[in-house]
């Protein structure tokens, strides 16, 4: 079975572009991406990562690319972090550091 074709996300992708991703934690089975600038991305995925997980790769945001089943994002660096989603939709929030709403899909 092929794997979906991952597309560009045009409305996230402009609003986080740039934006250096701090740290990565896990609350259960979300994924917290915490941005340099206080904001929060919230991921939410079937299950949380193993744990003997190798750290993930962090870094500046260059691009975000999206399918029905993961969410990838571009580094500067050239390397590329990807998360699985638990659903097709509703499974990304992002809110700034006073936690008012940014993205949500």
């Amino acid at each position: 079975m092929t794997a979906p074709r991952m597309h560009r996300n045009q409305k996230l992708t402009p609003v986080i572009k740039g934006r250096s991703i701090a740290q990565i934690a896990w609350d259960g089975a979300t994924a917290l991406l915490h941005f340099d600038n206080g904001s929060v991305l919230r991921i939410h995925t079937p299950a949380p990562p193993p744990k003997n997980a190798p750290p993930a790769t962090l870094g500046k945001v260059r691009a975000v690319r999206q399918s029905t089943e993961a969410i990838a994002f571009d580094l500067d660096s050239g390397a590329t972090l990807q998360i699985p989603l638990a659903e097709a939709t509703s499974c990304v929030m992002l809110r700034d550091a006073k936690g008012a709403l940014e993205y949500a899909d």
